[in-house]
């Protein structure tokens, strides 16, 4: 069976599929990188079942579509394969004929005549053949590309439930941290007031430079723990935009 067509056909699907999306993309993703927290407090994720939807535009699943149409197209070819059986043949015709003739008898020296005229003609015939390995592999062949039809569904479908998943997990986490993120900022807040307050004691002389040392070190560990959640929100996003080829949010 010769696929060399369908296949060349999907190879130009796939290239247009994977270049369409790349602009909005990149552009998405720089967006995202900039976000400042308090676009991350009053940030609204869609709802998870425009996220599904918008995610079949994206190459993973139209990848599957892809390959379900062709196996499709191959199926139907299966189906028509009992037409190699017959063939028809036809010709046709049309030309100038000429007639050369000589006439004589006893009285008559020989003399010669010559005539044209137009004429057209055709011819119209068909065949039968029927080898028999084709014959009785002919209901096994549409069988096997039925087969190959549903596998390829099953495969897109398993797919999109794969992503389904992954899209519910980074919805989760991004919700979650979010709130997290809100704790963490409270935190870093109390934390630098607090040593704002022992910077003017330490000037004042009413406290030592290791207890000024110390509410340092504890405001550097809460700015550390509410920039890793900024980080956690931003790279869960990032990754949601490029399954879901949606834009969150456009600065």
């Amino acid at each position: 069976m010769n696929r060399c067509i369908p296949h060349l056909k999907c190879l130009v699907i796939l290239i247009y599929i994977f270049l369409l999306p790349l602009n909005t993309t990149a552009q998405s993703l720089e967006d995202v990188t900039q976000l400042s927290y308090k676009d991350f407090t009053n940030l609204r994720l869609p709802p998870l079942d425009s996220l599904f939807e918008n995610a079949k535009n994206g190459p993973t699943y139209q990848l599957g579509v892809v390959k379900a149409q062709i196996e499709r197209k191959l199926l139907g070819k299966e189906r028509r394969a009992f037409l190699s059986f017959f063939s028809l043949r036809g010709s046709y015709q049309y030309g100038m004929f000429g007639n050369e003739a000589t006439y004589t008898d006893i009285t008559i020296a020989p003399y010669l005549s010559y005539s044209t005229h137009a004429q057209n003609g055709y011819t119209i015939g068909a065949g039968l053949n029927i080898p028999l390995d084709g014959l009785f592999d002919l209901k096994s062949r549409i069988s096997r590309q039925k087969l190959s039809y549903k596998a390829a569904e099953l495969e897109k479908e398993e797919k999109f439930i794969e992503m389904r998943k992954e899209i519910v997990e980074l919805y989760s986490l991004i919700m979650s941290q979010i709130n997290v993120l809100k704790l963490r900022a409270e935190t870093l807040e109390l934390a630098t007031l607090q040593y704002n307050i022992a910077e003017k004691d330490f000037i004042n002389g009413n406290i030592t430079s290791s207890s000024l040392s110390s509410e340092k070190q504890r405001q550097s560990v809460a700015l550390e723990s509410f920039e890793k959640c900024k980080y956690e929100i931003t790279r869960c996003l990032m990754i949601l935009e490029v399954i879901t080829c949606t834009s969150f949010l456009s600065k």
